[in-house]
């Protein structure tokens, strides 16, 4: 009978630990099969929200193009919220996390050991327990931050090794994410490549066309932007593209694609939309960036661009190959010049 019962007892932990590690599998198929970064946090929260019944999560990540940035997403239960954490830097506690290659952190170690007092009181304030590092091989890349369980009043020794498990396959996903994303961006602007453009056009094409649907092309460039740069440097006409590449972010869809066709030349495929709708998109972007004061690099008066816009629609009934589309678009863009800039211009592609 005592036998008995002391199997029993030692059996407990290795059901659990089998149950984790089917958990831990699934999860990971998830994680791994997401390119996007927003979506691979999602799915780690949501793993970790519905284990440990956690009222908020954290993750705080370098940018992926400009490393001095730091982008922190905040879940409240199961919804993406601002919950006010900000980091003025990361590299310190990236830097402190690599030194021993820590697997996790509680907060009270790091207020005894890690010298940045301000980062560790705005993590205290936000009733941060325990930082996991996301780690690559390149080191720590982000950091995880989580608060007390809502089961518990700490995490257990297979609490946390539950979810470094987790942040493992997390890490691996964000490596591949960070990849996929350099392959195919702008560094300057953090929009897509001309050649990932024309892949993603390419592809939305043959969508349409198979679901006999529609699409509209958007191309604009900057107007008499060489006799910008010639006046204020071409550091300023970087600056101004790259604001322009925000302003048009912030003016789509996520499913519309956004990218830099070469230049001060941009590119926007809308997904199931038709020409009028692609030309209120158009203008609003248009108006945006006429009313923009753009930062002067001198700290002079805010300088001020403007754009022309052509814009054409895909014919599910045409037989026209993309760089068709292209070339009406852009017909359209120097139509708009021709007339006097900052304007859109309608083209309509011509079937074949």
């Amino acid at each position: 009978m005592a036998s008995g019962l002391a199997d029993q007892l030692q059996e407990i932990p290795l059901e659990r630990e089998n149950q984790d590690l089917k958990e831990i599998i699934e999860i990971a198929f998830q994680i791994t099969a997401q390119l996007e970064i927003e979506n691979i946090i999602k799915n780690v929260v949501w793993s970790l929200v519905s284990r440990f019944q956690m009222e908020t999560v954290s993750v705080a990540l370098l940018g992926d193009l400009d490393e001095s940035t730091v982008h922190v997403v905040s879940y409240r239960g199961l919804k993406k919220e601002d919950v006010g954490l900000t980091l003025p830097a990361l590299q310190p506690l990236l830097a402190f996390l690599d030194k021993d290659e820590y697997s996790q952190i509680p907060l009270g170690y790091l207020k005894d050991n890690f010298p940045d007092r301000d980062i560790v009181d705005r993590l205290a304030r936000h009733g941060i327990e325990v930082v996991v590092p996301l780690r690559t091989d390149k080191g720590a890349v982000g950091v995880l931050l989580l608060p007390r369980s809502g089961l518990s009043e700490t995490y257990s020794l297979a609490d946390l090794q539950y979810v470094t498990r987790i942040v493992r396959f997390a890490s691996i996903a964000v490596e591949n994410a960070h990849l996929f994303r350099q392959a195919t961006t702008d560094r300057m602007t953090g929009l897509f490549s001309h050649h990932f453009f024309e892949k993603n056009l390419d592809e939305e094409l043959e969508r349409a066309r198979r679901y006999k649907s529609t699409f509209s092309l958007v191309m604009f460039d900057i107007d008499h932007f060489k006799k910008f740069n010639d006046t204020y440097g071409h550091l300023q006409g970087d600056r101004i593209i790259r604001e322009i590449s925000r302003i048009l972010c912030k003016s789509i869809r996520q499913v519309d694609f956004p990218a830099r066709y070469g230049g001060e030349e941009f590119a926007l495929i809308l997904p199931a939309v038709d020409v009028r709708g692609a030309m209120v998109v158009a203008d609003r972007i248009r108006k945006r960036v006429e009313s923009f004061g753009f930062p002067s690099m001198n700290g002079g008066e805010p300088l001020h661009v403007t754009i022309s816009v052509g814009v054409t629609e895909f014919d599910p009934e045409s037989s026209y190959a993309p760089s068709e589309i292209i070339r009406e678009a852009d017909r359209a863009l120097y139509r708009s010049k021709e007339n006097g800039r900052n304007r859109v211009t309608v083209g309509k592609p011509r079937s074949g």
